[in-house]
């Protein structure tokens, strides 16, 4: 997501002036600048049948809030997706034609090996169950139909952790670059 934030020049705004907005230059500021606190939360959501993610589409948007539900149609698109856009949460069908979501998954564990994933699947099975745990790492296996408060549940869950990760690094981000800039001004 890319928002736009207005760029005051000092001589245009010293607190007692009034605001000149004719003269305000406009910047984009990727999410990731925005901080992982401010940006919405990002699912990534693959599914090649369109109704299924419509609709899981609109109960996450509905149920969750400051989230943003991105959509794929295929493991291929979704992996485009997941190399060019910052990700919070996966949840991808199993059963896909070209490539089934445990292929995807075990792709997307590559490129993005910390973000969490979600199987879904209308065929529960004992031995997907345990190679979507043991080669793609998933979270969480539903299967269809599920229940949508549970599958809100573990989603606010699973963001919830992904948020907090997220706001421990940039705590220790901080702290490391003051620290940094602690032993410069030493020497």
């Amino acid at each position: 997501m890319l928002m736009h934030l207005p760029v005051f020049p000092a001589s245009q705004w010293g607190g007692t002036k009034p605001f000149n907005h004719a003269r305000a230059r406009f910047v984009p500021v990727s999410d990731k600048a925005a901080g992982p606190s401010k940006r919405a939360q990002v699912v990534l959501l693959v599914d090649d049948e369109l109704d299924i993610r419509d609709s899981l589409k609109l109960l996450l948007e509905a149920g969750i809030e400051n989230i943003e539900v991105a959509t794929a149609e295929s493991g291929a698109i979704a992996l485009d997706t997941l190399s060019h856009r910052t990700i919070d949460l996966i949840i991808t069908d199993y059963k896909m034609p070209g490539m089934n979501g445990l292929e995807f998954l075990g792709h997307a564990q590559k490129i993005a090996p910390k973000v969490p994933r979600i199987l879904v699947t209308a065929f529960p099975d004992l031995e997907i169950a345990i190679k979507a745990i043991n080669e793609a790492g998933i979270e969480n296996f539903f299967t269809k139909p599920f229940e949508p408060d549970q599958v809100l549940g573990v989603v606010r869950e699973l963001l919830k952790e992904q948020r907090a990760q997220a706001l421990r690094n940039q705590s220790f981000a901080r702290s490391i670059d003051m620290l940094r800039r602690g032993s410069e001004t030493k020497k």
